[in-house]
């Protein structure tokens, strides 16, 4: 920011002298490449937006300014996926591992989306009690659900974990339905679910008490996290970060390879 302001500064002196602005807007292009041989590139694109801003008569230069900011968006493109190459593989490597302990699940009929669900926390195996069940999506999503089951509906809505004088509170969405009971699942996706998990996480070593809550002070029940269900989700966490950070690199991977694709396709014919 500095160079760009004494830039103007130096263009202003000049213009006072009898510089054109055509001369102006050239030094500024003329300092842009040389931040670009530094591999200085968002100082260089800094300096190519003030030839538009301040110099916006300037169309041959404005040109100029626009090839040389579609070459910095080649060459951070090139940078980007060459950085997602060196990234991915062990990214892969590690989610592959841990795959190996959750159990694929889709409905092809109603589901969009089919998830990674660890052994121990499969629906099935756990319909009639509480329980905190947590997967990954196919499009990378956490999502984190607490079962109730009971006589009479409690419009789940709240969640406290406690353990060694800590604890979180979360909400979530709330979906009920009676079969042989009362069943309330509340969902919490994403940043929410994360949170728990990495709370579950953190105390892995420690008694977890749950604390589910309702639409009604009345409405709690209480329970406790067993060793192998805390192990569970802990893995699950594990395994929400590296598909979160799985999907952010080929995001970036992604558009890189359109950016350079663009810079290819229209580029003049030499």
């Amino acid at each position: 920011m500095k160079a760009k302001y004494l830039f103007l500064l130096l263009c202003s002196l000049f213009t006072a002298c009898g510089v054109s602005d055509t001369e102006c807007a050239q030094t500024l292009i003329n300092n842009a490449q040389i931040l670009v041989t530094r591999g200085q590139w968002r100082q260089a694109l800094i300096v190519l937006d003030s030839v538009h801003a301040y110099y916006p008569k300037e169309i041959a230069q404005r040109r100029i300014a626009n090839a040389l900011a579609d070459s910095i968006t080649y060459l951070e493109a090139q940078a980007n996926i060459a950085y997602t190459d060196s990234i991915l593989p062990p990214l892969l490597q590690q989610a592959d591992k841990l795959l190996k302990l959750f159990r694929y699940e889709k409905n092809d009929k109603y589901e969009t989306y089919g998830r990674y669900v660890h052994h121990l926390l499969t629906t099935s195996s756990n319909t009639s009690r509480n329980f905190l069940q947590a997967y990954v999506q196919d499009n990378r999503t956490t999502i984190v659900k607490s079962y109730y089951y009971g006589s009479s509906p409690t419009h789940h809505q709240g969640i406290t974990l406690s353990s060694n004088g800590e604890e979180i509170h979360r909400k979530g969405q709330n979906h009920h339905f009676e079969a042989n009971g009362w069943h309330d699942i509340m969902t919490m996706e994403n940043t929410y679910a994360l949170e728990v998990l990495n709370f579950i996480s953190a105390h892995i070593n420690d008694r977890i008490r749950i604390t589910g809550q309702g639409t009604k002070p009345a409405n709690t029940w209480v329970y406790y996290l067993t060793d192998k269900e805390k192990q569970a989700l802990s893995d699950t966490y594990q395994l929400g970060w590296l598909m979160k950070d799985i999907k952010r690199a080929e995001e970036i991977q992604n558009t890189a390879q359109k950016q350079i694709e663009r810079f290819l396709r229209n580029r003049p014919v030499q």
